[in-house]
């Protein structure tokens, strides 16, 4: 396969033959056993040039691929010899990193003693070519293409408040009913006065709910904490407050409709800038939070 490649992209079998330490004649009879084991003629052979058969387009592409995945695989399996070592620049979400990621560091650090840290807490989503960061933890939809995320658990939102608070002003049955509580809310631009929640009934049906309340901010911690004093109610994430749920220093609502409608992603990605050569300290790290967050019951 390799070195079909090689004749593909050099044009000739006697260049290739020169690249590999191989006869022409030498190149030519593996080239016919590849084509005899597929049972398709891959390429067209003249004295003066050689082109790719449809089937050898088809073949190529897939080649190429397999061949960097081989290559990716072994760089893979050699680098766990390695002992990984320098720092690690990692940028999370402020809630997200102290509730879930900063909790699994030592572990991780104790396993790696020559490994070091720099997080970066922020809600905003910096360009990691630019800032010199390594992995990033994000939630939802990944705005830039270009990166490669890998899933590390799903987290649906959930409505919620203190007891306190629904002792004080009642339980809504209904998504409407909400427009009469004090929403606590969580905006992505300065100024937003009031905020979209968004309902899936069992049936399927949708259904849209203006929130307003007398708190709002750009900080998912903040809005947690607001959440939990009694201010009002809040749509926050699962992994936010799971163990307060538990706990019961909140209590949820409306347990029956699907919160997280349209083209929300719940989910949580380790996102990176490159698959090729992924350096072995990234491959751990990801690995790590891997194992831990599927640990976590947050569906």
């Amino acid at each position: 396969m390799q070195l079909f490649l090689s004749v593909v992209q050099i044009g000739s079998l006697s260049g290739a033959g020169r690249q590999s330490g191989l006869s022409p004649a030498s190149v030519s009879r593996q080239i016919t056993a590849l084509e005899d084991d597929l049972g398709v003629r891959l390429l067209n052979r003249t004295t003066r040039r050689l082109s790719l058969t449809e089937a050898g387009k088809a073949y190529l592409e897939r080649a190429e691929r397999l061949l960097q995945d081989i290559d990716e695989m072994r760089d893979a399996v050699s680098q766990l010899s390695v002992r990984p070592r320098g720092i690690l620049r990692i940028q999370s979400r402020i809630s997200l990193g102290t509730q879930h990621v900063v909790p699994l560091i030592p572990a991780f650090l104790a396993q790696y003693p020559d490994l070091k840290i720099d997080l970066w807490l922020t809600d905003t989503d910096p360009d990691l070519s630019e800032h010199g960061i390594d992995l990033a933890i994000r939630t939802g939809n990944l705005a830039d293409s270009t990166l490669i995320g890998r899933r590390l658990a799903s987290s649906p939102r959930v409505v919620c408040a203190s007891p306190k608070y629904w002792a004080q002003h009642g339980t809504p049955t209904t998504p409407e009913a909400l427009m009469d509580h004090n929403c606590l809310t969580y905006r992505f631009e300065f100024g937003t006065a009031a905020a979209l929640w968004q309902f899936r009934n069992d049936e399927g049906r949708s259904i849209n709910i203006q929130v307003a309340g007398n708190f709002q901010t750009n900080n998912g911690q903040a809005l947690r904490l607001a959440n939990l004093s009694g201010l009002g109610v809040a749509l926050l994430p699962a992994w936010s407050v799971k163990e307060h749920l538990m706990d019961g220093t909140l209590e949820r609502v409306l347990s029956e409709y699907e919160t997280t409608v349209s083209d929300l992603d719940t989910g949580i990605y380790a996102v990176y800038l490159s698959r090729r050569n992924l350096p072995v300290k990234i491959r751990l790290f990801i690995d790590h939070l891997d194992t831990e967050f599927s640990k976590q019951d947050w569906t």
